[in-house]
C-alpha cells in the first residue's frame, strides 16, 4: 500500500526519485566542460542583434534590426553547421546555424529572438548568462543575453529583454 501510494505521488509530481533529483540538479559543466567568458579570452563578439538590410548583399543599407542573439568569431574556424545555446542548468534554449561574415572567421546567428532567450535563461535560472556551445568541450560564456560583448553597433545600447 504505502508504495504505490508513492508510486501515485511520483507520477503527480509530489515526490521526486534520486534520478529526477539529479537531472534536476544538473548544470551546465556536465554539457561544458570548459567554457570561456565572450570577449578577448574567446576572441569572440557578442551582439544582441543582427542588421537588416535592404537586399542580403554586404555594405547594402541596413533597414532595421533583428533580435536574434548573434555570436561572431574572430580566432578560430569551425567545420560544424550549428550551435546550441544552453542556460546555467543545461538546457537547450535555441540552436544557432553557422554562417560566414566578412572579416572574421564566422559567426552562430540564431534565428530565435534574444527576448525569448534570455527570459527562458532567467526563468530557469534565476540568471540571464547563456552559453554557446562551440565544440564537444568548449562553451562561450555570455553574462547577459540582452547586452553586447566586444560592440557597439546596431541597438548594442540598450537592453533587450
Amino acid at each position: 500500500m504505502r508504495l504505490s501510494l508513492l508510486m501515485a505521488l511520483a507520477v503527480f509530481g509530489l515526490v521526486t526519485t534520486s534520478a529526477e533529483a539529479q537531472y534536476r540538479a544538473r548544470s551546465i559543466a556536465q554539457f561544458c566542460p570548459k567554457t570561456e567568458q565572450v570577449g578577448s579570452e574567446s576572441a569572440t563578439i557578442y551582439k544582441n542583434s543582427a542588421p537588416l538590410r535592404a537586399n542580403p548583399t554586404y555594405g547594402a543599407p541596413i533597414v532595421g534590426y533583428r533580435y536574434e542573439p548573434t555570436l561572431i568569431f574572430n580566432k578560430r574556424n569551425f567545420t560544424g553547421s550549428s550551435f546550441t545555446i544552453y542556460d546555467g542548468k543545461g538546457n537547450s534554449l535555441a540552436r544557432c546555424p553557422y554562417a560566414t561574415a566578412v572579416n572574421h572567421q564566422g559567426r552562430a546567428r540564431c534565428t530565435a529572438q534574444t527576448a525569448s532567450v534570455r527570459r527562458a535563461a532567467v526563468k530557469n535560472t534565476g540568471s540571464p548568462t547563456i552559453y554557446f556551445k562551440i565544440s564537444q568541450n568548449l562553451c562561450v560564456s555570455v553574462p547577459d543575453a540582452g547586452r553586447c560583448y566586444g560592440s557597439v553597433k546596431g541597438p548594442c545600447d540598450r537592453l533587450v529583454k
